[in-house]
């Protein structure tokens, strides 16, 4: 592992620890485990950095309509976090590998999930304080910047000895000289760069630079600004249904190639929503790239499916475009690499489906018995059932959406029949509808 000093501006500078591939490889394979701990143990309205769902778009949107903004920062906040914060939240072997030389250091791909887990507590002794003192105020977090909003204008020499106090409770450290104290009488106000009144707008900073940009011809940093202005909040699932990830997208291209797939629809693939943790290692997700290699992403164990060389394995593809139906994985430590596309390996898998009736319910199993077991079991305590038993309660409902009939696929238990779609992406198109 490296330790690079960059020169900040003032005179300092910032320390930053590069892993080697290994090392990285090791380090995000943990990251999910992690942020998992973090969005359980953190109060659900105060993070918005480094969350799922989350931006200093979110952030800023909490403080819209109110009179005083009182902003503080945390210093050295990864640096400050410690092996003892961490103890109880993780076990002992993930903060063993965490931790380096003392604390969480930036440029680790755990940090950011282990700062936000280690900061729990003090956001819930902040909270705890406002609730205590009935005071009317608005907290939030993005990483290490806090803000808090209020219009009593008594309460901002009351947050500035109380919340410090707090803080250095907790284990981090003020960075008093950048206090700063923000009233809408003198202006909008400015929150994880972006200026706030009863809306939120582009700061004039950015407006500059995207003037800059566009008169030096700069294209990149043109985009990135005009995208930077329009100020959207993270998406949950598209509104037109249809995956809008352009990094997964690449992804799924590079497999394609890889695994000779064929002409694979990449703007076409549903958005199946977010993942969905079953806990104790094991999701259920609509990530494509999992579909693709729903058999090839694992700890050693194969299918009909497997790449590049499976009977079935173009069948993959159909499933990837099956709305209704996702990958529930008991997730290993290991991680794969295809193509460059990385992903953690599967100790057991099998695919879900979400029928038009709402009903959730699990296929064939595979993996290793004992893999396979956990994996059931945290799936019927999420409250799926199994397809077998589907059959019983509602035969012949069908799965949610439909997908081209053109793919090869494997069916486990489900049954299948293929007919014209007279709306949505593939009208006018052979599809396959599947049904129990």
């Amino acid at each position: 592992m490296k330790i690079v000093n960059i020169p900040k501006g003032n005179g300092k500078f910032r320390t930053i620890y590069v892993p080697n591939k290994q090392e990285k490889a090791h380090l995000r394979s943990l990251v999910w485990k992690i942020a998992d701990r973090a969005e359980k143990a953190c109060p659900k309205e105060v993070p918005h950095g480094f969350m799922r769902k989350r931006s200093p778009v979110t952030n800023a949107q909490a403080h819209v309509g109110h009179e005083f903004t009182l902003t503080m920062d945390l210093r050295d906040f990864f640096a400050t976090v410690t092996e003892k914060m961490l103890v109880g939240k993780l076990s002992a072997e993930i903060v063993k590998d965490i931790i380096v030389d003392g604390s969480a250091r930036q440029g680790l791909p755990t940090s950011p999930a282990a700062a936000n887990l280690a900061a729990s507590d003090m956001d819930k002794a902040i909270l705890k304080w406002i609730m205590k003192n009935n005071k009317q105020i608005i907290y939030t977090r993005y990483a290490d910047d806090l803000a808090f909003s209020y219009d009593d204008p008594g309460l901002t020499d009351i947050l500035k000895v109380n919340i410090p106090q707090i803080i250095r409770r907790c284990g981090f450290t003020l960075a008093e000289e950048k206090t700063h104290l923000y009233s809408a009488k003198a202006g909008r106000r400015i929150i994880t760069g972006i200026a706030v009144d009863n809306e939120l707008h582009p700061t004039r900073r950015i407006k500059r630079k995207l003037r800059a940009a566009i008169h030096q011809g700069n294209t990149a940093s043109m985009n990135g600004l005009l995208e930077w202005c329009k100020l959207k909040p993270p998406k949950l699932r598209s509104a037109n249904g249809v995956l809008e990830n352009a990094d997964i997208k690449e992804e799924v291209r590079k497999l394609a190639k890889v695994w000779r797939l064929g002409n694979v629809s990449v703007q076409k693939i549903p958005d199946k929503g977010p993942d969905e943790d079953l806990g104790n290692d094991c999701i259920v997700t609509g990530d494509p790239v999992y579909h693709l290699g729903m058999s090839t992403f694992t700890n050693g164990w194969v299918s009909c499916m497997r790449q590049p060389t499976g009977q079935y394995r173009r069948g993959t593809v159909f499933w990837m475009h099956l709305r209704g139906t996702r990958i529930a994985a008991y997730l290993s430590n290991k991680t794969a690499v295809f193509g460059g596309v990385e992903r953690r390996q599967m100790k057991a898998r099998c695919l879900v489906h979400t029928l038009r009736n709402g009903v959730k319910c699990y296929d064939r199993l595979y993996g290793d018995q004992t893999s396979a077991t956990h994996l059931r079991n945290q799936l019927e305590t999420a409250g799926y059932i199994s397809v077998e038993k589907a059959k019983e309660l509602y035969k012949n409902a069908k799965v949610e959406g439909h997908a081209p009939a053109g793919w090869r696929a494997y069916f486990d238990n489900l049954k299948s029949s293929t007919s014209k779609a007279t709306k949505g992406q593939w009208a006018g198109k052979q599809v396959r509808v599947c049904h129990v």
